[in-house]
């Protein structure tokens, strides 16, 4: 699977997901300093300052037309066009692909993030060719936990995390099980 294969936008029934652009700087940077937005996130403590997370919006955005793409990307409200959250893929075997998904504080309660998460998921699957697409989870995060579960992931119990090596609830979408 090649990086370069995600077809953007990808449009659902309220959402666009497209590339991060110089304008969702301000907004990023907003979810990124809000302790309570990041406290599940896989983002260290450096990256949640405004500068630095400019420069990680930065280098995602310049990494687009590159050999190695970043597959993080922007999420937009598609009737207002404001920016809602953001979400990313993050290959992990030939045939599997790791989630993740973040809504913006005011956005939250709207449904987005299972939307998201079911888009981008179905995505991996339709498009990328990915057997499975998994969410590993803080055991403590049951609003992300409620959401994958809507989104149609099954929840698979509580596995070791392959990046961080915490405990984590993993939930799984397999490509026939949808």
């Amino acid at each position: 699977m090649s990086n370069q294969n995600v077809k953007l936008p990808i449009i659902s029934a309220r959402l666009r997901i497209r590339r991060f652009a110089r304008r969702d700087m301000e907004s990023f940077a907003a979810f990124m300093a809000d302790p309570e937005s990041t406290r599940f996130l896989a983002f260290d403590d450096r990256q949640k300052n405004p500068r630095a997370s400019g420069e990680l919006l930065e280098a995602t955005i310049n990494s687009y037309d590159s050999d190695e793409p970043m597959l993080a990307f922007a999420v937009d409200d598609s009737k207002t066009n404001e920016f809602v959250g953001f979400c990313g893929l993050t290959p992990r075997e030939a045939d599997e692909v790791e989630i993740m998904y973040a809504i913006m504080p005011q956005a939250r309660g709207k449904g987005y993030a299972a939307e998201l998460a079911e888009s981008l998921a179905s995505h991996a699957i339709d498009e990328l060719g990915y057997q499975r697409v998994v969410s590993p989870i803080s055991t403590e995060h049951q609003a992300s936990k409620a959401v994958a579960a809507k989104a149609g992931f099954e929840d698979c119990g509580i596995s070791q995390d392959p990046g961080s090596g915490e405990s984590v609830q993993l939930f799984v979408l397999t490509g026939g099980r949808r």
